[in-house]
């Protein structure tokens, strides 16, 4: 099947700046190349990252003006050369590269798309994809078990809420979480943390012993890194303790003391890079969607906006009003 190429509605970042500079427009659609499906979009997840990226604290890896956007689940409309035909009709959930997915269509390599399990719709999908597969992903890093004390900084955040939801249906002993605002950890209670601290006071930490009721962390899932993180290596478990350091959210690399892990017998996990993301596509994109379809894993969905709206999702996740992925429907 031949898909002629046809104008399609997008959202547009002419420049970088504000959520005033994301623009709905008609653009060229794409078409299946070799390799390639080409998805008609029912659902396109808004990232903190793409917020970041459009006012540009991220430098952009393409030149502007572009479509951005990296995840979306849809209906593959045709299949390219050399991909699977069995994918044509299937509802997929995908990355994209990191461009392409605020818009009706979009053609990606066959092998950035995972077939979406009967029973779950496509914002569902898409709300717990990513961040679902990212936790799962962590908590297989860090070798967690049932019965150890984990920290997850970030818990109301995409991939922090499900750490804590999976975390406690791990069966873990104590779970501390950190969010920033009073709705984020009242939200992270609700998901079945035992203890939220504030990380908007640059002396959280201090409140970790409490927290612990006299234990030691197992795992701590750093998200933030900064001068926090050496502060929360001093708790960690002597010969058994992890540090999973997934993210620098505070602008700054993890402060670790190398004498400390070397003395304390601890481990520090760096999780990024081709492929980490290769194990995270290929085993736990599945995997998470599987959970969520079998009811394991609830989606967490904070809004649905039309796409044309997507200004008005950045200037939410920027004012970090939202519990739950913002999904946009074209």
């Amino acid at each position: 099947m031949v898909h002629l190429e046809v104008a399609m509605r997008a959202v547009v970042l002419r420049a970088t700046g504000g959520p005033e500079m994301l623009v709905p427009a008609e653009v060229s659609g794409p078409t299946a190349g070799p390799g390639q499906v080409l998805v008609r979009t029912e659902a396109i997840a808004v990232s903190r990252g793409e917020t970041m990226m459009r006012s540009g604290a991220i430098p952009l890896p393409y030149p502007l003006p572009a479509v951005i956007g990296a995840e979306a689940a849809g209906v593959v409309e045709d299949v390219g050369e050399g991909a699977d035909p069995g994918l044509a009709g299937a509802r997929v959930t995908m990355v994209t590269g990191g461009a392409g997915s605020y818009a009706e269509f979009i053609a990606v390599d066959a092998g950035m798309a995972v077939r979406v399990p009967g029973g779950l719709s496509a914002a569902e999908a898409v709300a717990v994809a990513a961040p679902g597969a990212m936790a799962l992903g962590l908590l297989a890093r860090a070798a967690a078990r049932s019965g150890e004390n984990l920290l997850i900084e970030g818990g109301s955040g995409a991939a922090g809420g499900y750490l804590v939801s999976l975390a406690r249906g791990l069966g873990a002993g104590r779970v501390i979480a950190t969010a920033g605002t009073p709705a984020g950890r009242d939200q992270v209670l609700e998901l079945g943390a035992d203890v939220v601290l504030d990380h908007s006071d640059p002396d959280w930490p201090s409140g970790l012993p409490a927290g612990l009721d006299g234990g030691t962390l197992d795992v701590a899932f750093d998200a933030a890194g900064g001068v926090a993180a050496g502060r929360v290596l001093d708790l960690l478990t002597p010969s058994s303790g992890r540090m999973v350091c997934y993210g620098t959210l505070s602008g700054s690399a993890p402060a670790l003391d190398l004498a400390t892990v070397l003395s304390h017998g601890l481990q520090v996990i760096g999780c990024a890079g081709p492929g980490w993301f290769r194990q995270i596509l290929g085993v736990h994109y599945p995997d998470i969607l599987e959970r969520a379809a079998r009811g394991e894993v609830q989606p967490r969905i904070g809004a649905v906006l039309p796409l044309a709206d997507a200004a008005e999702a950045h200037r939410r996740i920027a004012g970090r009003d939202v519990s739950g992925r913002i999904v946009l429907v074209p």
